[in-house]
């Protein structure tokens, strides 16, 4: 492909919608993170977490990329090494990496993550739940049932990163109460 035709790509996504006068378009980082998803497709984007997890050199290049579009097939594909894979870091390196390509949805699989036998797996688990809430993609509503149930593991690991994240938050709660004084 030498060029994109971008106003057929906005069209698919959503983002050109018609009005009685004519049309609306929508864009930002939201957008422009699906509109390079859709281009690179989902094949592309599931070999680049298995090129990640198998820690070969550009590895880090793979994950950066993975990071900044966060596509749902990657995490969808992290979650599938960690249930089918039979090496320990591989499936300790899928949660790795789905801690930064996460969106609150993955919330449903961090107890499955803290029940595992692998160290690893547990304290990547606990750290899903430390990037939503630091990034504020998810609430800390949603957070606390989990955190709350990682406070009493039996992995030191994670019950020092439950305690962080529950100070992390408490302290952002409070910081948002605060009234600023007007001089």
């Amino acid at each position: 492909m030498s060029e994109i035709d971008w106003q057929a790509l906005a069209y698919k996504l959503g983002y050109i919608t018609k009005t009685e006068s004519g049309h609306t378009e929508s864009g930002g980082t939201k957008n422009a993170r699906a509109a390079l998803t859709d281009i690179l497709g989902e094949e592309l984007l599931r070999g680049a977490v298995d090129f990640y997890v198998s820690g070969r050199r550009g590895a880090e290049t793979a994950r950066s990329v993975l990071w900044l579009l966060q596509p749902p097939c990657a995490m969808e594909r992290c979650h599938e090494i960690f249930r089918s894979s039979k090496d320990e870091v591989e499936r300790s390196e899928a949660i790795n990496l789905l801690k930064v390509v996460a969106d609150k949805r993955v919330l449903s699989w961090v107890p499955e993550y803290l029940a595992d036998h692998n160290l690893g797996v547990q304290a990547w688990g606990i750290g899903i739940v430390d990037q939503l809430a630091w990034s504020g993609n998810a609430e800390p509503e949603q957070c606390m049932p989990l955190i709350k149930v990682a406070l009493e593991h039996s992995n030191e690991r994670v019950r020092e990163t439950a305690q962080f994240v529950m100070e992390y938050l408490r302290e952002r709660a409070e910081k948002e109460h605060e009234i600023p004084v007007l001089s």
